[in-house]
């Protein structure tokens, strides 16, 4: 007489299902809120380098009673002195460049950098100190309407001579650097959270509209800028 076997079906239990849905659900979490703390700590790096450069240029007008760039002295090797009018402006005898190694003589910054002339192209890291955002740098320029002056993250800066060359007058030759939404984050945590007032600026058309940040823009398309006036 034959005997019949049955194959005995191994399946995954309900609870055991329940289980790895809960652990897939643990890791895309951790995932997602990994990414999350990431660029929280991105965009408070940005807000810190801005702060510490407006320190740095308070400290160098306490010293020499002028802005970094604009000092009508030469206290460098290689210095292009600027007309001291207290307005670090970029294109104007190369005053925003000109900063940095000013700047670095008196010991406000550390960074080394090769300054060139501000017709030609920056590049962050090289020419304009880097920032701990992916590929971009800070540079400085003064508003022609405010008068006011702003240190700017930027991406590489358009080389180029230009009567109107500026990072956020004329001519751009400021490029994105950050996400609009995270321009709008920063505003909002440091300023007053409009794109075109206040401490805080977006720059460019591309990053803004009137007052508020494009933010369905999803490419880095904002030059940002912080006004760093002494006493501001």
């Amino acid at each position: 007489m034959k005997k019949n076997y049955s194959k005995k079906k191994s399946a995954f239990s309900l609870i055991e299902l329940s289980i790895v849905l809960i652990i897939i659900g643990l890791l895309i979490a951790g995932i997602t809120g990994g990414a999350s703390l990431i660029k929280s700590s991105e965009l408070r790096s940005v807000i810190g380098e801005a702060r510490g450069y407006a320190v740095a240029v308070n400290a160098f007008f306490t010293q020499y009673d002028a802005l970094p760039g604009d000092f009508a002295t030469s206290i460098a090797s290689g210095d292009v002195v600027g007309n001291q009018n207290s307005r670090i402006e970029y294109a104007t005898l190369s005053e925003g460049t000109e900063a940095w190694r000013d700047l670095k003589t008196a010991g406000a910054i550390d960074s080394i950098l090769t300054i060139t002339n501000a017709n030609t192209a920056q590049s962050p890291g090289v020419n304009i100190p880097s920032s701990k955002t992916k590929s971009n740098g800070w540079a400085f320029d003064s508003d022609n309407a405010s008068l006011k002056n702003y240190v700017v993250i930027t991406g590489a800066i358009i080389g180029g001579a230009d009567a109107n060359n500026s990072l956020i007058n004329g001519s751009f030759k400021s490029t994105g650097a950050l996400l609009p939404t995270d321009a709008l984050s920063i505003d909002a945590k440091t300023d007053d959270g409009k794109a075109n007032s206040g401490k805080v600026l977006g720059v460019q058309s591309t990053c803004y509209s009137g007052a508020t940040y494009t933010v369905a823009t999803t490419t880095k398309v904002c030059p940002v800028a912080f006004n760093i006036d002494v006493n501001s």
